[in-house]
């Protein structure tokens, strides 16, 4: 099988695995509950519901240190069986009574064996026939948004395929870290190098785990299924906020596929980082708190004001959204906070209301102690925080005091649990705190007067901020977003997003003008973030990393804004009319970017290691398949983390480091059965560091004095070539003195794997004089 095609089929595992975990199984369990929404909500609500499960059950078993592959899927799939038969009222008792007495009858042959069969098949065709009637309706019903998803999948596997099917390694410097953390999370070790926040780590370990695939695959792969679900999530996010049926289609191809959306707005999906991981969870966050908005004004001009209600239920969603953002990466919560500011401003005229403030301000605080609990548990247990805390402090000026600062933070966080907790209970055993239906207050025209004014004067002071730093907003953009020849097209689509909005918000539907409101605030927040350096305000982010955020809200405002305008033009009960408007509109807006060639080249996938590399250690896991610790490799650096859980590795600089300044007192060894070395021949530019070329192996890098053995220093720039060298020429010189013991395992024009076998009693001494040391 080529290494190709085992991508291709690993990738397609991971994404099988990671949808049928996080959205087939609560589809599974709870479409009873959840049917009453629409397709898109419900793909939320599983799609919460099933990675906040996953990531919350890994750290709690990781805490307990009963993470294992059976406890995975114990945990899994029995809550998942009891839930479903409790949810569908399946009576499992009187079930298993009957077939064991039919068991019995069957036993003293009074039942023969085919109508045994034939019961337990008629039994099965119940619930088959159901299946496949929804599925026929769910056919039906979308038959036209079949050819624009599978147009969405061919856009994605052009932008993104190649990178799969050729660039095999990680495609970022830091995933090793990543690596060496999640192989922490096999030995029960969570927070292995310190508290950090764990999300993508968590969900990695856990689709490795269930679905026997190896670490390094899985980060080397996950990047698409990544990107794919980030991209998905604007589909649905649209889908649920937008009238119209096929705009959102535009919308989710406009971000994979526009050629005008600059290059490092979208170069770091191409890897499977925690800060990109956690961008699944901003959107549907976003979307649950606008829902919350649409449906509480409902319940409360229909008189509805109790707790156990459905936009309780949107509330909840949000919480575990938000917390997501915060186990996955702390920029995520920052983002995920910013436009939440923007949705308060949008929605200010509900927000500040204590109908709806006290409730959001109640389900922030429930977010933040579901994803912080993990990590004060882990501290207060005793494990240090990682580096990244120190940073984050030190940005502040508090480096000093973070580790005291993060302890005031972890008992507030636990006493505010146990006491919240306490404090419920009380309240519901007193009534204090009642599930009945309360009193709708009655606002006076003054006061909703006087709401509207304010909630006007402070989106217009947003829209003031963003005119006064245009110029430098419109520099920040184009440099680090999105790219026209003319940039005062994008005033003039938030001039137009600005008056759709008026329109909606004040004659037509007040919360889609809010929603729309809601972005173009969220917008010049991010975007007054994007350039804070060049205004001289202190820089909360990189550029590099708030640009991704800022053009990932790009084609949800202009979708909104295009089907506000539908809305508007066609009126509001023209609903046949306005799907097949926007049907038109998505359909020559796809053509014409295949005529005009808007569709930007491939990207993804990792260049930080040689494929030829990948093949080799693909290969040797393969052959050394449960002969755990009797190989090593010895290799430049990635593949420590990789085969850490497997086989053994040695540095290339130490080994060459331990032989340097040769004499017969010399003796270098490693303890394994089989010893493998990897050389690069035509050395790799890693990370693309080096604007120069890297010169090839030769005798003249050889005689050049050995690197430095400090981080990535001996493999950065043409010190790696130096490295090579030597390494080529001690296995020429090796291979001369073992012409039969030292074999070729794999070579080419720029890559060769060379490996030897021995007796551990008797092991060969590796140091020789190769003539360069």
């Amino acid at each position: 099988m080529s290494m190709e095609t085992l991508n291709v089929i690993q990738f397609t595992q991971l994404f099988v695995g990671y949808i049928g975990f996080t959205v087939g199984l609560p589809a599974l369990v709870f479409y009873r509950k959840a049917r009453r929404f629409p397709a898109a909500v419900r793909f939320l609500i599983y799609f919460t519901i099933g990675n906040f499960y996953v990531i919350n059950l890994v750290q709690v078993l990781e805490l307990l240190h009963i993470s294992y592959r059976a406890t995975l899927f114990l945990f899994t799939f029995v809550p998942a069986f009891l839930l479903f038969v409790k949810l569908y009222n399946i009576p499992v008792i009187a079930y298993v009574k009957k077939v064991l007495d039919e068991c019995r009858h069957y036993i003293l042959r009074e039942l023969g064996f085919k109508s045994f069969v034939r019961n337990r098949w008629n039994e099965l065709k119940v619930p088959l026939r159901a299946a496949v009637r929804n599925l026929w309706r769910l056919v039906k019903e979308n038959i036209l948004d079949v050819p624009f998803l599978v147009i969405f999948g061919l856009l994605v596997w052009k932008v993104c395929g190649p990178g799969i099917l050729h660039n095999w390694g990680y495609g970022a410097s830091d995933i090793p870290v990543h690596n060496y953390w999640i192989n922490g999370l096999i030995e029960n070790n969570i927070y292995v190098a310190g508290i950090y926040p764990m999300g993508m780590h968590c969900m990695l370990y856990y689709l490795a785990t269930m679905l026997g695939i190896p670490v390094y695959v899985t980060l080397r792969l996950f990047w698409l299924v990544q990107y794919s679900m980030i991209a998905v999530m604007i589909l649905v996010f649209l889908k649920g906020h937008c009238k119209t049926r096929f705009l959102p289609y535009l919308g989710v191809m406009l971000f994979v596929g526009s050629r005008y959306f600059v290059g490092i707005s979208y170069s770091r999906y191409g890897a499977t980082l925690p800060q990109e991981y956690g961008m699944l969870y901003i959107l549907p966050s976003i979307f649950f708190v606008m829902e919350f908005f649409k449906t509480r004004k409902e319940e409360l001009d229909a008189g509805i004001n109790c707790i156990r209600c459905t936009s309780s239920w949107h509330l909840l969603g949000f919480a575990m959204s938000f917390s997501m953002t915060l186990s996955s990466h702390f920029y995520d919560t920052i983002i995920a906070g910013i436009i939440c500011i923007g949705v308060a401003v949008g929605y200010g005229y509900w927000f500040w209301r204590k109908e709806y403030f006290w409730r959001i301000m109640l389900s922030g605080v429930l977010s933040f102690l579901m994803a912080f609990l993990p990590m004060a548990v882990a501290f207060l247990t005793g494990k240090s925080l990682q580096g990244s805390m120190y940073w984050a402090m030190n940005v502040i000026g508090l480096r000093d005091y973070t580790v005291l600062i993060f302890r005031i933070i972890c008992i507030g966080v636990v006493l505010i649990t146990v006491g919240g907790i306490v404090l419920i209970v009380r309240g519901i055993k007193s009534g204090k705190i009642s599930f009945e239906n309360k009193e709708v207050q009655e606002y006076s025209l003054f006061l909703k007067l006087l709401s509207q004014v304010r909630s006007l004067l402070i989106f217009a002071a947003v829209l003031w901020v963003g005119w006064r730093y245009r110029e430098t907003l419109l520099w920040g953009c184009k440099n680090n977003a999105f790219s026209l020849e003319n940039m005062n097209y994008v005033l003039y689509g938030i001039g137009i997003a600005l008056v759709i909005g008026v329109i909606q918000r004040y004659l037509i539907e007040p919360m889609r003008g809010s929603g729309i409101f809601a972005m173009v605030a969220a917008e010049i927040f991010l975007g007054l973030l994007l350039v804070s350096g060049a205004l001289g305000w202190p820089m909360l982010m990189e550029p590099y990393r708030a640009c991704i955020y800022f053009a990932y809200l790009i084609p949800v405002l202009i979708i909104m804004t295009l089907d506000g305008a539908v809305n508007i033009l066609l009126l509001a009960r023209l609903v046949k009319l306005q799907q097949a408007a926007g049907f038109v509109i998505a359909s020559m807006m796809i053509v014409a970017s295949t005529k005009y060639d808007w569709i930007r080249g491939s990207f993804g996938g990792g260049r930080l290691e040689m494929n030829e590399a990948i093949l080799c250690t693909t290969n040797i896991l393969k052959d050394n398949e449960g002969q755990n610790d009797t190989w090593t490799i010895v290799s430049a650096n990635d593949e420590l983390r990789m085969i850490e859980e497997y086989g053994r590795h040695t540095e290339t600089i130490e080994f060459l480091e331990d032989m340097e300044y040769w004499n017969r007192t010399k003796e270098v060894t490693i303890p394994t059965e089989k010893v493998y070395f990897y050389i690069e021949k035509k050395p790799l530019n890693y990370a693309n560091g080096y604007g120069g070329e890297i010169p090839e192996v030769s005798e003249e890098q050889a005689e050049q004095a050995l690197p430095d053995n400090s981080g990535l220093a001996a493999y950065n720039g043409p010190r790696r070539s130096i490295t090579m060298s030597r390494m080529y020429y001690w296995a020429q010189r090796f291979m001369e003195l073992y012409p039969n013991e030292m074999k070729v395992y794999f070579e080419n024009d720029n890559f060769v794997c060379y490996y030897i076998e021995q007796n551990v009693y008797r092991l060969y001494n590796f140091a020789i004089n190769y003539g360069y040391n």
